[in-house]
């Protein structure tokens, strides 16, 4: 036997060996799940734990101002409790006919309660509130107003050139809002403040000012009463939810409840049971 026939027949071993270790392990063991593919479908969305704990927790106004502030603001129970009415419709929806509901009452800055752990904050749009949460479509229309006396010297926002307007003093910032809306229209007025709508309806009463800027809600729960008439928008301040940036889910479920409610009729209904002076967003 020639040293070729040997050489060949060792590589056929070498090759015979080696299917042999092939066949005997199997294919090779596949590459270990990336972490993605680990987590994938294993992680409860937001969502997904809201409905599983079955209690939507809400960050809303105060039940009651501070002693300070109570006669301020003429609307302060119909707004709180519309704004509980809508909640419970919307906790309705999105967690079903067994939904619980916590109320956390907070002071101004109800979206401070997201970070608190609440899931939803009845709030007001304002031009930063979308960076600090997610913001719902608008369920109800409002506004900071410039109102003055009906048949009073003020029929149009010209007519205070020149003259005192109070500022009822609240949480929408009305006395800021005030003065950049005349300084747009290059109208120099002497500002004064008021302990909220109330007060500066008082002020108006006793001829310390000719017109008041405040919360239109206020200002309508007083129009007959008191005899006064709007004379403009200052700046529109529409009620919505907040949610928090890292629920995109909870958000979206939230803004189609609304859409629903609104488009059914409840929330108009819930309004007027609250005696909530309502206008459609």
């Amino acid at each position: 036997m020639d040293a070729g026939s040997s050489l060949t027949r060792v590589r056929a071993g070498v090759v015979a060996l080696l299917v042999g270790l092939v066949v005997a392990c199997g294919s090779a063991p596949a590459a270990p799940p990336t972490s993605s593919a680990r987590t994938t479908g294993s992680l409860a969305s937001e969502l997904d734990k809201l409905r599983a704990r079955g209690t939507l927790v809400v960050a809303i106004r105060v039940e009651a101002p501070p002693a300070n502030r109570t006669m301020g603001d003429p609307a302060h129970a119909q707004k709180r409790a519309f704004e509980i009415a809508v909640a419970n419709l919307v906790a309705t929806a999105v967690l079903g006919p067994n939904a619980r509901v916590e109320l956390r009452s907070l002071g101004g800055d109800r979206l401070a309660g997201l970070d608190q752990g609440a899931d939803i904050a009845m709030t007001v749009e304002t031009p930063t509130a979308k960076d600090r949460a997610l913001i719902s479509s608008p369920y109800a229309a409002s506004a900071v107003v410039l109102a003055a006396r009906d048949g009073g010297p003020v029929g149009r926002v010209d007519d205070v050139a020149n003259r005192s307007v109070v500022v009822a003093m609240d949480e929408l910032g009305a006395r800021d809002l005030a003065q950049s809306f005349f300084q747009q229209r290059g109208i120099s007025v002497t500002l004064d403040t008021a302990q909220g709508v109330n007060g500066a309806v008082t002020a108006l009463e006793a001829d310390r000012a000719v017109a008041l800027v405040g919360d239109g809600i206020g200002v309508n729960v007083l129009l007959t009463e008191r005899k006064l008439v709007i004379v403009s928008a200052v700046a529109s301040r529409p009620y919505v939810i907040a949610t928090r940036k890292n629920a995109p889910d909870v958000a979206a479920a939230v803004d189609a409840a609304l859409k629903a409610a609104l488009a059914s009729g409840a929330i108009r209904g819930e309004a007027a049971k609250a005696g909530f002076p309502y206008q459609a967003p």
